[in-house]
């Protein structure tokens, strides 16, 4: 396998890949597959496999398998092209770093590029959702856990340039305590240009929080939208006025590493609704528990995540009760949540159209203006 079609040019693939070779790769999907089973296959047709819909991004299924660990009998298929392979690999490091904060998601099982059936493919183990749990009626429960998740990943110290495989695999070694009282600057950004949704999401690293945000989030979309002709160029203006008023507008960091300096965190990145999940790995489980799923990672503010979850309906308040309680949520958020989600209104509109132009104006009249 090709490591160009899994790596973004713009990364060290050294640092990327102490993400990525903690979980297996294979050139077949067949391969892949009978790893995980007790019953070897020859073909594709072989495999019990259920479409799931709801994604836009890969085609996704549900495996049936004769696996001798019960946990892995049904396990999540994602496929897409060979030359849409990044996207899955991409979600194969925010779904290890995020493991590794102690923070729970789904398990990558194996991915990989099989050129004979020409596709890309990742596999998942399965959450179960609490909908269909005998845990339905202890949503309360779910959604504090689910808070314990996030302050768990925000709470982690972040990746850093430079010290990845302490941090990668281990946030808790004394090699990575003694590797943060090294660090003297804090860096915002990720090892490699990932996605949000199909979109790229570019993370070079930077030194300010607020110019990354300010040209990295806001200034690439808002450059995408202007190119399709989906924004004016008032609207970009205004858009440039909030650039330039994010110190303003948005805090420092809440967190302080050992030595007291304000530091980052690392971040789900697209956390709406449809990326978390209630519900159990096992079946037969009545426990309620939160996930964090399809990540696209990155180190920033942590407000940016909370920010999102506001999205399309949001949580339960009972999420956020739970959530304040961690002391992560500074004052006045309400009033600037919409500033952090100007760049997934806009990611949205580059994605989906017009539907989402009243929303970017919106925003950028209060705060642009």
């Amino acid at each position: 396998m090709t490591m160009n079609h899994l790596v973004s040019e713009t990364t060290d693939p050294n640092s990327i890949n102490a993400f990525l070779e903690t979980v297996p790769r294979f050139d077949s999907l067949i391969e892949a597959i009978n790893s995980l089973s007790s019953t070897v296959i020859d073909s594709i047709d072989d495999v019990n496999l259920k479409p799931v819909s709801g994604g836009d991004i890969n085609d996704s299924g549900l495996l049936t398998l004769d696996s001798v660990d019960p946990e892995h009998r049904q396990i999540f298929l994602k496929q897409n092209s060979v030359d849409n392979a990044r996207l899955l690999s991409a979600e194969v490091a925010g779904l290890v770093a995020i493991r590794a904060t102690g923070a729970r998601t789904c398990q990558p099982l194996c991915f990989g590029i099989d050129n004979e059936l020409g596709c890309s493919f990742l596999l998942l183990s399965v959450i179960h959702s609490s909908q269909g749990s005998k845990g339905a009626t202890n949503k309360s429960q779910g959604w504090h856990d689910l808070a314990s998740q996030l302050a768990t990943l925000h709470q982690a110290l972040p990746p850093q340039p430079d010290s990845v495989e302490a941090k990668a695999t281990n946030p808790d070694t004394e090699a990575q305590q003694q590797t943060e009282q090294q660090i003297q600057t804090w860096y915002a950004g990720w090892f490699e240009d990932n996605f949000i949704g199909s979109n790229p999401q570019y993370n070079p690293w930077s030194a300010d929080w607020h110019e990354f945000f300010a040209t990295q989030r806001l200034g690439q979309q808002t450059k995408m939208a202007f190119d399709k002709q989906l924004i004016n160029r008032q609207t970009v203006q205004q858009i440039e006025r909030i650039q330039h008023k994010l110190q303003q507008y948005l805090p420092d960091y809440p967190l302080t590493d050992n030595t007291g300096q304000p530091r980052p965190s690392l971040l789900h990145g697209d956390l709406w609704a449809g990326n978390a999940m209630l519900g159990n790995t096992s079946a037969n489980s009545s426990e309620v528990l939160g996930y964090l799923i399809d990540p696209a990672v990155y180190v920033g503010h942590p407000e940016t995540d909370l920010a999102m979850t506001q999205l399309f309906g949001g949580f339960s308040k009972e999420f956020y009760d739970a959530y304040a309680g961690y002391g992560l949520v500074e004052e006045g958020f309400t009033d600037r949540l919409d500033v952090y989600n100007l760049y997934h209104y806009l990611n949205h509109l580059n994605l989906f159209g017009s539907g989402y132009l009243s929303a970017v104006q919106r925003i950028a009249n209060r705060f642009g203006s």
